[in-house]
């Protein structure tokens, strides 16, 4: 209990309460020091076969170098391809970088019962780290475990780039009928990549005695493109998604769509999403259960979630029904964010997150329909009784409690 307190003192919600001072988006993006990004082409997939398939076809026109950072990597039969092909690549004299987090052969997830742990690519020249790995040292300072690496980002050879909420691991890239319903967007904007080669490599050095260099990865000279972004790298030294949530909900003028993943919030948290709602902002919000402590967290506060929305959506997993991983946030037809970062009280300060704001109302509408889309795959909309009802079925303070600082 000594840690979760210490620790979550490094969370700071304030900025949902403390208002933007009558400054625009671009302005407040600003001021949080978010990095402006140009794009050009932005292409979505939304299952891991999909994405599975890109990625083995990026892996194999690499000839420089791969870098990818994920929260939880494991090996299992349907990704023994990915991972051979990786093997190859680096015994072919691509350098191959990858950063996981040191829960990645704890996972909790369906992965459990079919992970192999990532520690043979070593031996075939891939240069792996674990991002604070549960080690024996960590017992002196137990509130560091509840840090955790969170972000899901790849470059290749500086040109193309890719972030969203998949993992490398079974429930995410499982194989037809078997991955979770997630998405990843791929980029080839030299603005990005050169963005995400310096957030990797400031990654890499604070966490290996192997260092690296900037300047060792070049990225492409190309055009940058026309649609406008802001990057919001949140790590150890940065904590920005407060901030960045917190403009587009003030900013918010007609509709809020949300695919928030395991939406605990504190007090402040709530206050922004209710002001929007009292402001007359129609607020559609999914609420995804899939694993126990998940569904037992997540009904506890499903009373609290309807006083928030407009209208809540219940989606389930289980029955053939895939769970929904996906992080989204649609504002007014226009914003559109996109990365890892679940809206919940621990990815505001205990995770490393990257997020993208999108400012562009084509991509922002083909989110809107997909949101909708999504929906018809099983959501239900519920009523201020039927939250009541499950709350008092499934929900649990305990598991409440602990996915609020640890889930």
């Amino acid at each position: 209990m000594l840690a979760i307190l210490v620790l979550s003192g490094c969370v700071n919600t304030d900025a949902f309460i403390s208002g933007n001072a009558g400054l625009s988006v671009e302005e407040a993006f600003a001021e949080s020091n978010a990095e402006k990004i140009c794009l050009d082409r932005i292409e979505a997939f939304y299952s891991g076969e999909e994405w599975m398939a890109k990625l083995m076809e990026l892996t194999s026109d690499a000839d420089d170098y791969i870098l990818m950072s994920t929260f939880l990597g494991s090996s299992s039969a349907a990704l023994e391809p990915f991972y051979r092909l990786l093997c190859t690549k680096a015994e072919s004299g691509v350098d191959v970088y990858m950063i996981i987090d040191g829960s990645s052969s704890y996972d909790m997830t369906e992965s459990r019962n079919y992970l192999t742990p990532l520690y043979f690519l070593k031996d075939h020249g891939v240069h792996l780290i674990e991002y604070n790995p549960f080690i024996l040292s960590h017992i002196i300072a137990p509130q560091t475990l509840l840090r955790r690496e969170h972000r899901k980002m790849f470059v290749f050879d500086g040109e193309y780039s890719a972030l969203g909420g998949m993992n490398l691991n079974y429930i995410s890239l499982g194989g037809e009928g078997a991955s979770q319903r997630d998405s990843m967007y791929l980029f080839d904007s030299p603005d990005l990549a050169r963005a995400l080669v310096d957030i990797f490599v400031d990654a890499w050095n604070g966490n290996s005695v192997e260092k690296i260099r900037k300047d060792d990865f070049r990225c492409s000279e190309g055009h940058s493109g026309k649609i406008s972004a802001y990057l919001f790298n949140q790590d150890e030294k940065n904590t920005l998604l407060a901030q960045m949530y917190a403009a587009l909900f003030a900013s918010a003028e007609k509709e809020i769509l949300f695919f928030p993943y395991m939406p605990l919030m504190d007090d402040n948290m709530e206050s922004a999403l209710l002001e929007a709602k009292d402001r007359g902002v129609d607020i559609h919000l999914a609420a995804a259960m899939d694993r126990d402590y998940v569904v037992s967290s997540i009904s506890y506060v499903l009373p609290s979630l309807y006083d928030l929305c407009t209208n809540l959506y219940l989606v389930r997993a289980g029955d053939g029904m895939l769970n929904l991983h996906e992080k989204l946030l649609v504002v007014d037809g226009r914003y559109t964010v996109i990365g890892s970062a679940n809206f919940n009280y621990r990815s505001m300060g205990l995770s490393n997150e990257i997020c993208l704001v999108v400012d562009d109302v084509e991509f922002a509408e083909q989110c809107r329909k997909h949101f909708f889309s999504r929906l018809k795959e099983g959501s239900v909309l519920i009523t201020e009784d039927e939250a009541q009802r499950v709350k008092g079925e499934e929900g649990s303070f305990f598991y409440y409690l602990y996915a609020f600082y640890g889930g």
